[in-house]
């Protein structure tokens, strides 16, 4: 009885702390759930890689019809299957991956950081797939039919299935990367690393970072492509300064408030 007199009351943050090694536990479960995801999902991915594959051409044919895809090896269309199904497999899976990594630092995080970051979650995820599709259907298109256009002029065409297909992912990627801009400059903006007016005042630097982040990223070499591709980079730059003024206003309004 006296031991249990003397015994600390329990101290629900004190349970949640763990250990290095327990953590090092989790990261490996969680790591091995997320990597059992992709791999059910590129499973399930491989028997719908035709599909996949009719989808990425359709821009092309939708040019020209007549255009015929190739392969210059033999194990070259079994690579693409591959590449194809993971590639689908990673994206089907990545809900649930995002889901296992806000279990991980889920503890970690004060009630305030939980608030802020569990709706971002589905906004990064929204952001990505937007940008995926705002590049299939508006720059893949319109590239497609300028360079093979101005191709036509001096030379057969003659395109391999790998090399276009890395085109149409490589763009579709990147687009779906660079849509995220809005968050990451959201938090620099909540954390106070970055101003509005800062952002403002040096619109004319952004232009030109854009268009080397445009020219590294891109899967082609041709300004026209790059160029493309910045447009929309732009616009979400300027909505991402938006963002950063409403955020500032907010925490101003909370602070003059005592929130």
């Amino acid at each position: 009885m006296r031991g249990l007199r003397h015994r600390k009351p329990f101290d629900p943050e004190t349970a949640r702390r763990m250990t290095f090694w327990q953590h090092l536990g989790e990261l490996r479960t969680r790591l091995f759930r997320s990597m059992l995801y992709i791999l059910v999902c590129t499973g399930v991915a491989w028997f719908y890689k035709g599909a996949v594959i009719d989808l990425l051409t359709v821009p092309l044919f939708r040019y020209d019809p007549e255009i015929i895809l190739t392969v210059l090896s033999v194990q070259e269309a079994f690579l693409l299957y591959i590449r194809i199904a993971i590639y689908c497999g990673i994206a089907a899976a990545s809900p649930l991956v995002l889901l296992e990594l806000w279990g991980f630092i889920l503890p970690a995080l004060r009630p305030r950081e939980r608030r802020m970051i569990l709706p971002v979650l589905p906004l990064v995820l929204f952001l990505f797939i937007a940008g995926v599709l705002f590049i299939y259907y508006q720059l893949v298109p319109v590239s497609v039919a300028i360079l093979l256009g101005m191709a036509k002029i001096e030379f057969n065409i003659m395109l391999t299935v790998d090399r276009y297909l890395n085109f149409v992912l490589g763009l579709c990627m990147a687009g779906g990367i660079m849509f995220e801009m809005p968050i990451v400059l959201a938090i620099l903006g909540y954390l106070e690393l970055v101003s509005s007016r800062s952002l403002w005042q040096k619109s004319n630097i952004a232009v030109v970072v854009l268009l080397v982040v445009s020219a590294v990223i891109t899967p082609t070499g041709d300004a026209f492509t790059m160029i493309l591709f910045t447009l929309p980079l732009l616009a979400l730059y300027f909505v991402s300064t938006l963002v950063v003024w409403l955020i500032e206003r907010r925490i101003r309004r909370n602070t003059a408030t005592g929130g």
